[in-house]
């Protein structure tokens, strides 16, 4: 999940934003998917599911996956910010060594007809107003 402001845990987009104002290179991985999810819509979405209760399991998820690649570049196009320094690399080569994330989160909502989640590139224009 990803939002405006939240100071004491940073989020991908505020870390991936950070080093693109910093001019700090970023090596992102481009072959694999992940949901990005605006913590606002989430918020809503919880909100409706408070007052309208059914015993039922819920996926409050973006409406977008992309790669992290993908999603570093969109972040300095809405941003201003330099897209040179945004490198592309594997999943295989960054999970090298590493423990090993999933490479295809592509989630989707299947139940969630009550509130429309954010595609990456809207969550982006929302937090650009609340900037």
């Amino acid at each position: 999940p990803y939002r405006a402001t939240f100071e004491p845990k940073r989020d991908f987009f505020r870390t991936f934003k950070s080093y693109l104002e910093q001019k700090k290179p970023l090596t992102m991985i481009a072959d694999s998917l992940m949901t990005p999810t605006f913590i606002d819509d989430i918020a809503y979405g919880l909100k409706y599911l408070f007052n309208n209760f059914t015993p039922e399991i819920y996926h409050l998820v973006g409406s977008q996956s992309l790669s992290p690649y993908q999603a570093a570049l969109k972040i300095a196009e809405t941003f201003a910010l330099d897209k040179s320094l945004i490198g592309k690399t594997t999943y295989d080569k960054y999970i090298k060594d590493k423990v090993a994330l999933p490479k295809l989160a592509d989630i989707r909502s299947k139940k969630n007809n009550f509130w429309k989640m954010k595609s990456f590139e809207e969550g982006l224009e929302e937090i650009k107003k609340q900037l």
